[in-house]
């Protein structure tokens, strides 16, 4: 069973939506302690080829959110072949998280296996110590218009029953998005100037929560938020 994750990353007056993926298999991983500063790959986590893949089994196309460059394709005589799916570019990213890690206290010679914990997984009593480990994970940067169309498209059973596939910090900014949508539904919002670091000036939206209901939801999701959302390592990401 493949889980859905994703958060909104803030690089400097812009964010975007980073999704990835997480599946079952080997969560072992060497890890050696030679100072190198080197974070592991996440074995649990899809590679964006398998995360593009997985998304079009769940008709959740990253292609309908990302406009991608296409390579050009060679041609013999008069005939052009046609693209296919491995000639297609998406632009990927891949950023840095802290997750909940099984390290065994055993190593030999500076090396030592740590395994990640499957976001499933958790919660579930055990008895093996786990610690917040970073780790890196691909995936793909949604900017604030795709990341509304996306978190919009995302099936209302996604998060219940036999059938979910979210994990909880994406589950829970799909919850905040259409929060979102209702309050512009009802022009919760106010236009306002406000004064840039270079001096200029940029006009922006600020929300109008002037209801006691909407106070309390905001509280409420102030209060709700997963742990993990908190754990995506701030300005330690690369793109393609």
């Amino acid at each position: 069973m493949a889980i859905l994750h994703g958060n909104w990353l803030l690089k400097s007056q812009k964010g975007c939506l980073f999704i990835w993926g997480e599946t079952w298999r080997s969560p072992r991983v060497n890890f050696e302690s030679n100072g190198s500063g080197d974070i592991p790959l996440n074995p649990l986590a899809m590679t964006s080829v398998e995360l593009s893949e997985w998304l079009v089994s769940q008709k959740m196309a990253i292609t309908n959110f990302i406009q991608q460059p296409k390579i050009a394709i060679a041609t013999t005589g008069r005939t052009r072949k046609a693209a296919t799916p491995t000639e297609i570019s998406l632009p990927t990213h891949s950023h840095i998280i802290a997750l909940p890690t099984y390290i065994p206290e055993e190593s030999t010679e500076g090396t030592s296996a740590i395994f990640p914990v499957h976001s499933a997984s958790l919660g579930l009593e055990t008895d093996s110590p786990q610690y917040l480990q970073p780790w890196r994970v691909e995936g793909f940067c949604l900017n604030p218009s795709e990341a509304v169309k996306f978190l919009a498209a995302i099936p209302l059973n996604a998060a219940k029953g036999e059938d979910a596939f979210l994990g909880g910090d994406l589950r829970f900014w799909s919850q905040v998005s259409r929060w979102s949508l209702d309050l512009i539904s009802r022009c919760k919002f106010l236009p306002r100037i406000e004064r840039q670091s270079d001096g200029a000036f940029a006009a922006k939206w600020q929300v109008l929560l002037d209801s006691a209901v909407d106070g309390t939801r905001l509280e409420k999701f102030s209060a709700d938020m997963p742990l993990v959302c908190r754990t995506y390592q701030e300005g330690l990401g690369t793109g393609d």
